[in-house]
Formats: structure tokens, sequence, C-alpha cells
């Protein structure tokens, strides 16, 4: 099967001011790009020509961090992401249950919530919830899927009381008095209420989701295809959820490729139990390495920093937050991955988070230097400092900036976080200007992956309420698309089969409306996602 293409703008990526006629595609590999005439003859008699009509040919977009499963999963859930007021909440969660057949008890979840769009400005409490019903569980998920709220039900159930320390790597939230009010904080405390929403263990992120891991996955990679992305990642993978995507891939039903990062808490030992993928893609699924959190959500305050968060209402005399995990953990589960030679990607939004990350992976890499070698990923990079910045580069950590926080949360981190520190949230510039290399994500299912809306983010740092957020820290329009094609595919370490046209890449492209490069900043997120097109075959049309 071959494919011609041709009359539009074909961005390599290259070289910046590449400007090829035309591109074959043979077999689901490139096999020619060029002139139009010297790739014509090139291609057989009856290879298909595609007149691109001057819009544009470029490689499609690399997801460097997400959780694809987890993205499926939530069309299972009540949607809160649309809710203005704790009361829409409320009714959502009522809606859901009116649905239900009589004596169905299973528990009540929601996801994506966002204090900062409710009318109230804070979290509901296990009073807001107890108005659904305190007869079986009820827990809305923050967008963050860093904290949760739970109502009476799965308080009382968890044998939570004012006596209940918190646990450590989370915080229970609390009344006057210190009674628990339903708030959990990081999944330590999460951990309270999943023998309840999910007595089976199996729960993990999501507890309690019925969605099967196939329909998950359909779902999730129609929505990854349509926004133009041909490899995902699930990077958090608890033990369900590997075996989920392993069964759906050995039936041959993931729409695209997904690299599989377990967290390091399941223990280390995915690479032995699923040896057919640890190496190259089985049925689109690999394993990549592993991943580490070390730390919360900027938005949320739970970010570990090395200064304490600006005073806001409701928290006049804030810390730092904290980590997740010990000093000694992190070293423990740092060697471990280390001695075996694989990738560590790990979770850091605070800049104490970043520390402990840089200085562990500086002292492990060097008794163990394959673990640099495998190409160590520091992922949101939020609030990483200068100083750090110039101590990962020559380690070769990359950064894998959640850039899109500056539209989704940007006027958040300016309070959280006061002016200075505010406006340097997701320092790509700063990470560039060091020398290190950066990818960007959305970290799906938290924000859509809307690759385009990425892009945008980071090319114009502005909050949904139209505030500049640190323009200092803007990056161009090119090296925005490097940092979701061929920078993306060197994290994964794929530089040699994805993310560029030229001739032996696997046809991995995409077709956009506009060229990106020559669109005005302002307008990048309004150029649309036309065909997408995986190993050669167009896997989505608009």
């Amino acid at each position: 099967m071959e494919t011609l293409y041709h009359s539009g703008r074909i961005l390599t990526m290259v070289a910046q001011d590449d400007a090829p006629e035309a591109m074959l595609v043979r077999d689901g590999r490139i096999a020619a790009v060029g002139p139009l005439d010297e790739v014509r003859m090139r291609a057989a008699a009856g290879a298909e020509a595609v007149d691109l009509a001057g819009r544009t040919l470029m490689p499609s977009f690399i997801d460097s961090h997400g959780h694809l499963l987890q993205h499926g999963m939530l069309a299972a859930l009540v949607d809160l992401e649309h809710a203005r007021s704790i009361a829409e909440i409320v009714t959502a969660f009522r809606d859901r249950l009116a649905q239900r057949e009589a004596g169905d008890h299973t528990p009540l979840i929601g996801a994506k919530y966002d204090p900062q769009l409710l009318a109230e400005g804070r979290h509901p409490t296990r009073a807001d919830l107890d108005t659904v019903t305190t007869e079986l569980p009820v827990f809305a998920l923050h967008r963050s899927m860093h904290v949760a709220v739970g109502n009476s039900f799965l308080v009382d159930g968890a044998g939570l009381t004012a006596e209940t320390p918190d646990p450590e790597g989370g915080r229970f939230g609390r009344s006057t008095d210190g009674t628990p009010d339903g708030y959990v904080e990081e999944h330590p405390a999460m951990a309270a209420f999943m023998p309840l929403l999910s007595p089976d263990g199996g729960g993990g992120l999501l507890p309690s989701s019925a969605a099967d891991p196939a329909q998950a996955a359909e779902l999730a990679a129609a929505d990854y295809l349509r926004h133009g992305i041909t490899t995902a990642q699930e990077g958090a993978a608890d033990p369900a959820t590997i075996a989920g995507l392993v069964d759906v891939a050995r039936r041959n039903q993931l729409g695209l490729d997904v690299v599989v990062y377990p967290v390091v808490q399941s223990g280390t030992t995915a690479f032995d139990q699923f040896p057919e993928f640890a190496d190259d893609y089985v049925g689109r699924l690999r394993l990549g390495g592993y991943k580490m959190i070390l730390d919360g959500s900027p938005q949320a305050r739970s970010a570990w920093m090395s200064e304490p968060y600006a005073p806001i209402e409701g928290d006049e005399e804030p810390g730092c937050a904290y980590p997740i995990h010990t000093p000694q953990e992190v070293e423990d589960f740092t060697r471990a991955v280390a001695e075996q030679g694989k990738q560590l990607i790990v979770h850091c939004n605070g800049d104490a988070a970043a520390e402990l990350w840089v200085s562990t992976a500086e002292r492990i890499g060097a008794e163990h230097p394959a673990l640099l070698k495998s190409r160590p990923v520091m992922i949101h990079a939020q609030t990483v400092r200068d100083d750090q910045l110039e101590r990962m580069a020559p380690l070769g950590m990359i950064a894998s900036i959640f850039s899109c926080h500056t539209w989704f949360w940007g006027d958040v981190h300016l309070r959280n976080f006061g002016p200075v520190r505010g406006r340097r949230v997701s320092p790509a510039r700063s990470a560039l200007d060091h020398g290190v290399r950066v990818t960007l994500h959305q970290d799906t299912p938290v924000t859509p992956p809307d690759m385009l809306l990425t892009i945008w983010a980071a090319v114009n740092r502005i909050s949904r309420t139209g505030q500049p957020v640190g323009l200092e820290q803007r990056i161009s329009t090119w090296e925005a698309l490097r940092a979701v094609t061929c920078e993306a595919a060197y994290q994964y370490g794929e530089e040699d089969s994805k993310g560029q046209i030229r001739e032996g890449m696997r046809a991995d492209l995409v077709i956009l409306s506009a060229d990106p490069l020559s669109t005005p900043p302002q307008d990048l997120r309004e150029i649309e996602v036309l065909q997408t097109i995986k190993d050669g075959e167009v896997v989505f049309r608009a």
C-alpha cells in the first residue's frame, strides 16, 4: 500500500525551514521525501495520491505523560467537570442515583470538580455530599485526581474521627473541632476510603469503576486520535491497570501505541511478569519503565515546596505541604529501578520534590550509570528552580512540563504562590535555556488530550481570565512543536522511528487545517486536526 502526499506544507520537524513538496508512504513507513517529481518517480503505479490542498502534514503528536486507561474509565463516572456550584455537584450525583435500579448500592463516584470554578470557591464537604444520600458511598474526585471528598458513609465507615492522625504523605480535612469533614488529600489519605469503594482491592485511582478495560481503552484512544495523538502513556499503572491493558493488547484492540509505567509502590517486577512487553510493542503496548510520585498538586496546595504557600482565606498560616515518600523510600525505589537499567519518571510539582529527585538521581546515578542512560524524567516540573535545572542538564534529565496549567490554573497559581513564584509555573523557557530537553503534556484525564491547546498555552501563557502568567517563560511555536514530536520521541527512546518525517520513519502523521509556524501565536488553538494517520492508515477523519 502506497500513498503520495503533495501540494501542501510538509513540516518535517527535522529543520524549521524544510519545505519538501511531497512525501511517499509505503507499508506504514515513510519511503521518500522531497521534490514532487522525484517522489512520484519512486511511487508505484497504483499509489494513492492525496492532494493536501494547502493544508499542513506533519508528524503526529506524542503524549509524553498521561493516563490513557483512566481517561476512558472516567466515562463511567458522574461528570462534575461542568459544575459551577456545590448545588450542581449534588444535582449531578442525584441525577445519576435516580437512574439506578432499585437495590443498587454500589458506590456513586464523580470526577473532575474544580473549586476554582465553583461559586462557593471551596471543596464540597461530607455534609454537602450527605444531601445526595447517606445510604451508600458518595465520592467526588478533584480534577487533579490528587484530592477528593467523601460523604459520611465513607468517613464513618473508614472509622475516621477527630483522634485519627493524618497519614504520612496525606491529610484529612477537618472541621474546627477536629472532626473529619470528608476531604482527603493525596492517595495515602484516599486509601482510608478504598475498602468501601473497591472491596476487591482492584480499583486503583478510580475505585469501583465498572468500565471494562477494552471499552475504556477504545473510548480513550478515539479521543486521543481525534486530537492527533498516536502514542500515549499510562503513567502511574497499578497491577489492575497493567493487567487490563495487557489483555487488550493481546487481543489487538489498542488503536494507538501505549507506553506503560507501573507505579513503584506496587513493586518493580512488571518486566519479569510481562517479558513479552519489555522491549518493542506487542499489540501496540510496551513497558517503558517505572513511575514514582513525590508530591501533590499546586492548585490544591499539596505540592511540596521549599517555602510556604502565600496566605489565603481559610489558610492564613500556610506551610510548605509535604512529600509522599520519605527520602529513604525514594532512594530505595530509585536504586531498585536503576539496578534493572529501566527508565524512571518522577512526579515533581513542588521545588522541594524536584530537589529530592535531582539529588537522588545525582547520587544513585553515580553508583548506577544505567539510571542516567535510561533518560530519567521529571514529570510536571511546575516549580523547578534555575539551580535545579543547571544540575538536571548534565544528568540528561528531561523536564516534561504541564504547560496548559497556565491556562487552566494560572490565576490560582498567582494566588497560591504570589506574583514572583506564581508567574514562573511551568518554566519551559528556563529549562531550554539551561540545556534541559523539554516535552509537553496534558496529564489526561486531568485536562483533555488537546495537544494544540498545550502548544498554544506554552507559546502564549495566558490564564482563563486573560491574565498573563510569566510571559518571559514563553517558548516559540517551533520549540513547542518539537516538544510534542521529536523531543517526546526521544523521551521514549523512539527518536529513530517517530517524531520526524524522513525516510524509514513510521508513518504516524497528522494533517492540520493550517501551518502552526505561519499562524499567529494567539490563534494556534484554533487550528483543527483534519486527519490522524497511524502506521500509514487513516484512523481519524474530521
